[in-house]
């Protein structure tokens, strides 16, 4: 009896010193399979010593009161590590105007308020008849606007962020966060201030009104006759009287920041923003804030 209890401890102290005997041998062969830098280091995307052609992005600037600019693009870059590339762009301007454009160089100038409205066509001003010494007519007001027409610039890029990302728990997404600071040139055409028509008449004024006994007739005419534009002279408001645009070359400083999603093995989308300082212009620079979309491949 005495030596089937002793089997039977020694059995068990067997299986229990086995056991723990065994456990860190185990242990030390479990490893999970994300863990470890490779795992994210092995990159399905990678970068070094690729090029990256940006097939035609486009984007627009957000920061204008008078104009909408839409930029056409194209841009080739090339990395010298996972991290660090470089980029030579291209972007061509097509601009178009504002309803706010239209309406400051068709403003009426209606000193007794008969038209009811700031600015239109000719048909609005009732008293477009009157002889030229009368009123409502046109007072047009021309500000500093500049028309971005190409931009060259050529950039540094630093990619400090490589992902990966589940997509409604079905398929995996990889994208880059990015950098880039450079340098350029932007070609526009600006249209300077105007204060003066180019009747030699000012758009604003003090009226006298001729039929008033307190003023002199003859020079109560004379001086309405030196403020704004009749409705018959519309070489002198509107479009046709803007002040002469200067074609001007400014370089500029710029700053963007960027999410790239690659797909398709060669293929990526890209969503960016810019924030470009023309420097040089009439008032020192100019800020333009720019956000952009485009598809582009790599090899």
């Amino acid at each position: 009896m005495k030596t089937t209890i002793s089997f039977q401890v020694a059995r068990r102290v067997l299986l229990i010193l086995s056991f723990f005997c065994g456990l860190p041998a185990a242990h030390a062969e479990y490893k999970k399979a994300t863990e470890g830098r490779e795992v994210v280091m092995n990159k399905l995307y990678p970068k070094s010593e690729r090029f990256e052609l940006g097939l035609p992005a486009v984007g627009f600037v957000m920061n204008q009161s008078y104009v909408n600019t839409f930029l056409l693009g194209v841009d080739a870059s090339y990395f010298l590590n996972e991290t660090l590339g470089f980029s030579f762009v291209v972007n061509k301007g097509v601009n178009q105007d504002k309803g706010e454009r239209s309406c400051i160089e068709n403003f009426y100038y209606d000193p007794s308020n008969e038209v009811g409205v700031a600015c239109g066509e000719v048909g609005n001003l009732r008293n477009a008849d009157r002889n030229n010494d009368q009123f409502p007519r046109y007072g047009p007001a021309y500000v500093p606007i500049r028309e971005l027409q190409q931009m060259l610039f050529a950039n540094v890029i630093w990619t400090p962020v490589y992902g990966k990302q589940l997509v409604y728990l079905g398929a995996t997404s990889y994208f880059d966060l990015f950098l880039e600071l450079g340098v350029g040139l932007a070609n526009s055409k600006f249209y300077p201030k105007q204060e003066v028509l180019k009747n030699g008449n000012l758009p604003r004024g003090t009226y006298f009104d001729p039929t008033d006994p307190a003023n002199d007739q003859a020079q109560a005419a004379a001086n309405n006759a030196k403020i704004g534009a009749l409705p018959e002279q519309s070489q002198f408001y509107g479009v046709a009287g803007r002040p002469p645009a200067r074609a001007e070359n400014n370089p500029l400083l710029n700053l963007g920041l960027g999410q790239k999603f690659h797909f398709g093995r060669m293929f990526h989308f890209k969503v960016y923003v810019r924030n470009m300082t023309l420097l040089g212009t009439d008032q020192g620079f100019e800020n333009l804030f720019a956000l952009y979309g485009g598809i582009g491949l790599r090899f």
